[in-house]
């Protein structure tokens, strides 16, 4: 499996604080069946940050990597960034500030408060002009989202990915998130399914296959399958990803009204 949204690096951000964490969470993420994890420490941007440069990432990453190795694990690293969104991202990226997924133009971003911002189609315009492919993190956190999952058609009818956490399917993040997840994900909504990880049980865990099983519960195990191999790998190529089109929520007005007053 592929795990495209990760906080492995050690003292970069409220992920892993040591190098032994850092390992506990490769380690962990192999023994599941995860065979290839990115590496996305929060950006500058993020009060979950501690530390970010690109060369500092990708310091971390060859340090990280070579202590999988000797260990044995059998998890390969590949560098990214979680960015926290501002309307000056493709600008930071232009000037080299930020890290796409790999080597390619592919970038893991993320909405700060969890709402959708005034800016963001015009900062999505300019990304996507530059030749920035974009995978929104955890859509679910999203409360306009949670009131109305249809509000994400506009942006997948535009080429973004939708990446869903494992915890949020498995409900261990909650109801709320479970039910949206479930919903994104059963309407064509969600394309990636990602841990997010930032350690090991009690805290957020790589685990993948426990929501892998569920999304095959829900949509098959064809599909479920692709989330975590196919379709990550596919990003991670710079490919182009043929999914099919969304189908919208169909939602009561009284329960809308519930929602929304």
């Amino acid at each position: 499996m592929i795990d495209l949204h990760s906080h492995i690096l050690f003292g970069l951000d409220d992920g892993a604080s040591t190098l032994a964490e850092s390992l506990a969470i490769a380690e962990v993420a192999a023994r599941d069946g995860t065979r290839v994890m990115a590496a996305t420490p929060h950006s500058p941007e993020s009060s979950a940050s501690r530390a970010y440069a690109p060369e500092l990432v990708r310091e971390r990453l060859a340090a990280l990597s070579a202590a999988i190795a000797a260990a044995g694990i059998p998890l390969e690293l590949v560098p990214g960034t979680e960015i926290c969104y501002d309307a000056g991202v493709a600008e930071r990226l232009r000037r080299g500030d930020l890290l796409c997924y790999g080597q390619g133009r592919t970038i893991l971003l993320e909405l700060s408060h969890n709402a959708l911002p005034p800016t963001l189609n015009s900062a999505i315009f300019n990304l996507q002009v530059a030749g920035y492919r974009i995978v929104l993190a955890h859509p679910e956190r999203i409360a306009e989202v949670q009131q109305s999952p249809n509000t994400l058609l506009p942006l997948i009818e535009r080429g973004i990915l939708m990446q869903i956490t494992a915890e949020a399917l498995t409900g261990a993040q909650g109801e709320r998130l479970r039910t949206t997840a479930e919903t994104l994900l059963t309407h064509g909504m969600a394309h990636l399914l990602a841990s997010d990880t930032h350690g090991v049980a009690p805290r957020r865990s790589p685990l993948l296959t426990p929501a892998r099983d569920r999304a095959a519960a829900l949509i098959g195990a064809e599909a479920a399958a692709a989330l975590v191999t196919t379709t990550p790998a596919a990003v991670l190529a710079g490919q182009p990803v043929k999914l099919p089109p969304p189908r919208p929520v169909e939602q009561r007005a009284s329960r809308w009204r519930r929602l929304t007053g």
